[in-house]
């Protein structure tokens, strides 16, 4: 016989509905282009600015771990946000909702692509979102920067992080365990 405590250990978080996740990540995947990072400002606008689901600092958090775990860093991102809202189907929910629409845009795109590849307005549709992936970028550097940088000593990591893979070419998963190290040792006193 299960006790109380064991049920409710079962039950999902309290949360946004599951259809309300599995839309609103359907949403995300539809019209966010551009890689990992363009599509960061696309979930803190959703997320934390616009449905309050989570805070900056919870979502800068899913980021990091998104980025050190196997799989697309935006995808595993998606994944740990539906798991914090509603666990395990919520999971599910924003992971199916945010993958769909890549899917069948591959597969349209596949089909057509090799027709169209040398078509002028493909070509200048490609690079006009290439461009606004550039200012989505600079963007999303900005709002997230000024939220987790708060500091000198957090400042002086962010710039060491940009410096080292930005002219050492650092290697990105030694440079993140190294920032986790440096973090522990410089702000250990404040827990």
């Amino acid at each position: 016989m299960r006790t109380r405590l064991a049920v409710a250990e079962l039950d999902p978080p309290p949360g946004p509905e599951l259809s309300s996740i599995f839309l609103c990540f359907l949403k995300l995947g539809s019209f966010a282009f551009g890689g990992v990072f363009a599509m960061l400002s696309f979930f803190d606008r959703e997320l934390v600015q616009r449905r309050r689901w989570i805070t900056a600092d919870e979502l800068a958090e899913c980021v990091v771990i998104g980025q050190m775990t196997p799989g697309p860093p935006i995808v595993n991102t998606g994944v740990l946000v539906g798991h914090r809202l509603r666990g395990v189907p919520g999971a599910v929910a924003a992971t199916v909702g945010q993958v769909l629409p890549g899917f069948v845009v591959v597969l349209i795109v596949g089909v057509l692509y090799a027709e169209l590849r040398s078509a002028p307005l493909v070509q200048g549709a490609l690079k006009g979102v290439g461009a606004a992936v550039v200012g989505l970028l600079g963007s999303v550097v900005f709002s997230i920067g000024r939220r987790v940088v708060d500091g000198a000593r957090t400042g002086l990591l962010a710039v060491a992080a940009f410096a080292l893979l930005a002219f050492a070419r650092a290697n990105p998963v030694l440079l993140l365990l190294g920032a986790g190290l440096a973090g522990w040792l410089l702000f250990r006193e404040r827990r």
